[in-house]
């Protein structure tokens, strides 16, 4: 059994390279994990989702609702509404954050996946959107 986390080293911070964009179409939230929809403001920020320093962390893009929106409330076992339609590029972690393994995979796929990269030994896993390479969401053990 997994679970998902939104933004999970913090919220991004603002800074001068901040971009104020309007949301044309199924423009992922990082923070409550739901597509914004058409016409609907958002921030694109820098973000770097590790909690822990490796030679593999770093700061990419992630859009989060500019008015603000509540934080993506997990359950154990449920991916959230972004997933559907996506391909992901899901990358499994060690304790210490060092690379472990990194495949695409389609969304419908993923919950399968994140549970027997978990089972085999993942610390944690990224899930990134395959297209672009953004951080979409992390995935632990429940």
């Amino acid at each position: 059994m997994f679970i998902v986390h939104a933004l999970p080293s913090g919220e991004p911070s603002p800074s001068d390279t901040d971009r104020a964009v309007v949301a044309e179409d199924r423009s992922p939230c990082r923070r409550c994990l739901r597509d914004a929809g058409p016409g609907e403001e958002l921030l694109l920020r820098s973000y770097d989702p590790f909690t822990v320093r490796s030679p593999y962390t770093g700061e990419g893009p992630v859009f989060v609702h500019a008015a603000g929106c509540d934080a993506h409330r997990a359950a154990p076992g449920v991916l959230p509404e972004q997933v559907p339609g996506r391909v992901f590029s899901v990358r499994s972690y060690d304790e210490d954050a060092i690379m472990l393994d990194a495949e695409i995979v389609p969304g419908d796929r993923l919950a399968e996946r994140a549970g027997a990269l978990l089972d085999e030994g993942a610390a944690f896993l990224h899930a990134h959107f395959a297209g672009p390479g953004c951080f979409a969401f992390r995935i632990d053990a429940a």
